[in-house]
């Protein structure tokens, strides 16, 4: 297979603002306002690391999914309420689209005679030869449920699987109701034989909320949560969560929910509004005991699209969701995302607006968006909570990796007991086959709380993908306190901008994690800007603590819009991440 994106510079590409306000939390939510270009601009210079080599992987080599069968053979419990999105280091292995599409393709056999992830690919082929029809929803009474009530909602033994067995693994299984509107059909996969399980109300626990016993019936699964004993011998913690639209989110060992992954996005800061195609379909296969993971496979559907997911979720320090996905679009497409990453950000103490009526430094599931580009350099992006919707496109060669990072582990950095946010996991995607050259897309919506996810990243192919047209691609998804692809300079720790004093200017000061003193005492500054003029720049080195702070002031003149670019250089090489920042008049 020929790789792909390994020819072009790799630089970071146009980075444009896009107006208007959508949400990323609902069905089918709505976007309102006007949307279109900014003029303001600026695509940064190239990085002058050499590319590195491989990270000890083939340049061909695709992902292997231990225990996927592709031939024939919210925690709602923990941190504030949540929408509809509930709300090493190693090389990707970018190939040809074409030549990935022929060797992942499946035969077309019946169905019946299929398994694995074969049969889930049959079943969207099926799927998208048929007009959409939208799974059954919840009774009206339990999507009047609110946050607390839903939660009050308990499991009873039938809708917990695998208890007492020792296969290593149990599944907490979730009713559908208050934001969770659609009910899933669950299947149980147990040496080659497949059994659908059966819903029924004495399943759980509903005390005295206000469902009759016909709405109790008629509630179903809306999802499902698997618990391993990865943190402690013996205690059996939730390791990931299928439920809403085609959301899940997973957990490294010591870890707290935060950001989320979906099957697709469609529409995502689009004026037509964003449509949350559906994981309808599940199949759940029993592991054995002494597995290292546990794999299921899930049907996609949605008025766009028709997909198989097949997950191999193996848990740990750095929780791994290996993913092999087929998408059948039943349009063409166009603004459409694969492997996208949903977090929230409010705030912290890089932001232009402070928040000053909040006992806390900052409260973010994410940091921001770090990313390795096929050049090899390191790009780290803070996130933001704009005033206004944008949209930013950071580099359109594959990148090795990308991810949603929450780096300040300190507890001072929040000062949050209940929500925990120092212990929310960085997301780092390794791509794998079938990618094509496109765009990695960051979208950051404005909110007024910590309650709604605002920010999404994704990656766009380049060309629509035509009606009919199967397409297959892969990925692992790493959860974990410490992310494990480390950059090999030195990383952004912390990001603060102010006014200067007396001066219509901004402060912008850059920390950089301690690493080799003498290699960054000898360093230069590079920074840049789009417009405006950038000043008094500085390189101060804090002995003790082995910091090293970059500072300067940015004139942004009559500009609304700047776009900064800034990293230390010795010899003309790298020697720290390429930091990248938009400004915004206020």
């Amino acid at each position: 297979m020929k790789p792909i994106g390994v020819t072009g510079t790799g630089k970071l590409f146009t980075a444009i603002a896009v107006f208007g306000l959508v949400g990323c939390g609902g069905e089918d939510r709505p976007a309102k306002g006007d949307m279109g270009p900014e003029n303001a601009v600026v695509e940064p210079e190239s990085s002058d690391q050499p590319v590195p080599p491989p990270f000890g992987h083939d340049e061909t080599a695709g992902i292997v999914f231990p225990g996927i069968v592709t031939d024939h053979e919210p925690d709602i419990g923990n941190g504030p309420p949540l929408t509809e999105s509930p709300p090493q280091d190693s090389e990707a292995d970018a190939v040809d689209p074409t030549d990935a599409a022929r060797d992942m393709s499946l035969p077309q056999d019946d169905e019946s005679s299929l398994t694995g992830m074969a049969r889930v690919e049959a079943a969207a082929r099926s799927l998208a030869s048929k007009p959409y029809e939208p799974p059954p929803a919840t009774p009206k009474a339990a999507s009047q449920l609110d946050y607390d009530q839903f939660r009050r909602i308990q499991n009873l033994d039938g809708s917990i699987l695998w208890e007492g067995d020792l296969a290593g693994y149990r599944v907490h299984l979730d009713p559908s109701g208050y934001l969770f509107s659609h009910r899933i059909k669950l299947n149980i996969v147990e040496n080659g034989e497949v059994t659908e399980k059966s819903y029924a109300p004495g399943q759980f626990d509903f005390f005295d909320l206000p469902l009759d016993e016909e709405a109790k019936q008629a509630l179903g699964y809306s999802g499902f949560r698997v618990l391993s004993a990865f943190n402690r011998a013996g205690k059996f913690d939730e390791v990931i969560s299928f439920r809403g639209a085609s959301f899940f989110r997973a957990l490294g060992a010591g870890t707290l929910y935060g950001a989320s992954a979906r099957g697709i996005s469609i529409g995502t800061a689009s004026s037509e509004g964003e449509e949350f195609p559906v994981f309808r379909e599940f199949w759940l296969e029993k592991p054995q005991a002494g597995d290292d993971g546990i794999t299921l496979y899930a049907l996609l559907d949605g008025k766009s699209v028709t997909g198989a997911f097949a997950f191999r979720v193996e848990p740990g320090p750095d929780t791994q969701v290996h993913v092999q996905a087929s998408i059948i679009p039943r349009r063409q497409l166009e603004n459409f995302g694969i492997v996208p990453l949903t977090s929230m950000y409010y705030f912290s103490p890089h932001d232009a607006v402070k928040q000053r009526d909040d006992f806390r430094p900052a409260v973010h599931d994410s940091q921001g968006l770090s990313f390795r580009l096929r050049n090899g350099e390191w790009v780290w992006r803070p996130l933001s909570n704009p005033q206004q919707l944008q949209m930013s496109i950071l580099a359109n060669d594959v990148p090795l990796g990308f991810g949603l990072m929450q780096r300040q582990r300190d507890f001072d950095a929040y000062s949050d007991i209940e929500a925990g946010y120092h212990l929310r996991p960085s997301v780092w995607v390794e791509p794998g086959q079938g990618w094509e050259k496109g765009e990695l897309t960051l979208v950051e919506i404005p909110t007024s709380n910590e309650y709604n996810d605002n920010i999404v990243v994704f990656w766009k192919p380049g060309k629509a993908w035509e009606k009919g047209a199967e397409h297959h691609f892969s990925y692992t998804l790493h959860w974990a306190l410490n992310p494990p692809a480390i950059p090999s300079v030195a990383a952004v720790s912390q990001t603060r901008s102010g006014q200067v004093p007396n001066s219509g200017n901004r402060l912008f000061v850059i920390d950089f994690e301690p690493t080799n003193a003498e290699l960054l005492e000898a360093a230069e500054a590079n920074v840049s800007a789009s417009a405006g003029e950038v000043s008094n720049v500085t390189i101060k080195h804090q002995h003790e603590t082995g910091l090293t702070r970059l500072s300067f002031e940015l004139d942004p003149g009559s500009a609304q819009v700047v776009e900064l670019r800034a990293l230390l250089t010795r010899g003309g090489k790298a020697v720290t991440e390429t930091w990248v920042y938009r400004w915004r008049a206020s």
